[in-house]
This record gives structure tokens, C-alpha cells and sequence, in this order.
């Protein structure tokens, strides 16, 4: 029977979702295509008709359940659009995203992993992280051009520094669990933090 657009789509979405539940009991390094193949209720083969390695199938999970995905969807219509109407369209997305049981899941897994020196987990991350810091620089340096934000900000710093606010929030709300930040909602933690660096961007 040949394999429809709907089929093949069903398939990979199955796949990933099974691989994602058995790296979270196994670990990365652990788990197998086997694993995963049994999961899934498929065979090992199938898997490698629509990946070529565990290291392609964690890369197509972070693509497509990673703020990446989101990011990728922006049109170059809303790259135009003020810091004040894309920001918190695009924070407050990205927040429900990372803060999803399985995105949640994926970074509990990982982190370990690349903090004991896995060095096939460590650049395939870090690969994903910089695909974010450029959108975020770049819709930065468009709308210095545009008058949108200061003229003298430095784009690639503030990248920095709103990527890395979002993560600390994140690991201090879903791994560390601290009371201090799971007080607020996330509508109050988007509020914050555009009402922050929305001070310290907009022209005076």
C-alpha cells in the first residue's frame, strides 16, 4: 500500500513522539532505535525510512517542538511589526512552548547529558539555540534600521540577554521548582519581562 502525504505525516509525528517518551526514561545516550521501534509498535526498520539516525530523529523533535519551530514560522510582514506587537505575540508563544510537559521532559533529559560531556548532544543543541539568538538579533538590527528600537542597541547583546532571561525562568520554574517564580502566571511573567526590556530597547 503506497504511503499517502497523511500516512507519512502521521508516521513521523508517531515517531518523534515515541522517541521523546523513551528518551525521557532512557536517556539519550541509552535509548535505541529499538527502543524507540517498540514504542511506537513498529519495526526498527521503519524508523530509518523516515530518519537516519538517532541523532537526525532528535534533531527533527527539536525542529519541530522547539521554540525554532515557532520562530521559523514568522513572516518577513511581521519582522516589520514594533517590538511592542511581536515580542509579546512571540514571548508568550515560546513560554507555552518550553513550559509543555513534553518540551519539559526533553530538557530534563538533555541537560544532564550535556552536562556530563555527551558530545553528540552538546552541538546539535547549541546549533538550535543559535538558529533563536539569530531571528531574535536579526528582527533586532531590522528594527534599529526602522527606528523601532534605540539607535546605539547592540542587537546580538540583547539577544543574549532576552534568550538567557526566558531559560533561567524556564529551569528555575520546571526544574528547579522554585515557589519564587511558580507564583506568578505566565501572563504575569510576560508582562515583567516586556515591561523590562521594553524600557531599556524603545527610542527615548
Amino acid at each position: 500500500m503506497a504511503r499517502t502525504p497523511k500516512v507519512v505525516e502521521d508516521r513521523h509525528e508517531q515517531i518523534i513522539d515515541a522517541a521523546l517518551r523513551v528518551f525521557a526514561e532512557k536517556g539519550f545516550a541509552r535509548a535505541t532505535n529499538r527502543d524507540i521501534a517498540r514504542e511506537a509498535g513498529i519495526t526498527t526498520g521503519l524508523i530509518y525510512y523516515y530518519f537516519k539516525s538517532k541523532e537526525d530523529l532528535l534533531k527533527a523533535a527539536l525542529e519541530e517542538r522547539s521554540p525554532v519551530h515557532l520562530v521559523t514560522q514568522v513572516s518577513p510582514a511581521m519582522l516589520e511589526q514594533p517590538p511592542t506587537v511581536l515580542l509579546p505575540l512571540l514571548i508568550t508563544r515560546v513560554l507555552s512552548l518550553v513550559e509543555s510537559e513534553q518540551f519539559v521532559n526533553i530538557v530534563r533529559v538533555l541537560l544532564p547529558e550535556m552536562l556530563h560531556g555527551d558530545t553528540e548532544i552538546a552541538p546539535i543543541l547549541l546549533s538550535f539555540f543559535q538558529r533563536v539568538l539569530d531571528f531574535l538579533s536579526n528582527y533586532l538590527k531590522i528594527q534599529v534600521a526602522r527606528g523601532g528600537v534605540r539607535a546605539d542597541l547592540d542587537a546580538d547583546a540583547t539577544a543574549q540577554v532576552i534568550a538567557s532571561s526566558m531559560i533561567g525562568m524556564v529551569m528555575r520554574r520546571q526544574i528547579i521548582r522554585d515557589p519564587g517564580v511558580l507564583q506568578f502566571t505566565q501572563e504575569k511573567l510576560v508582562k515583567a519581562v516586556l515591561d523590562t526590556f521594553l524600557q531599556g530597547i524603545m527610542p527615548h
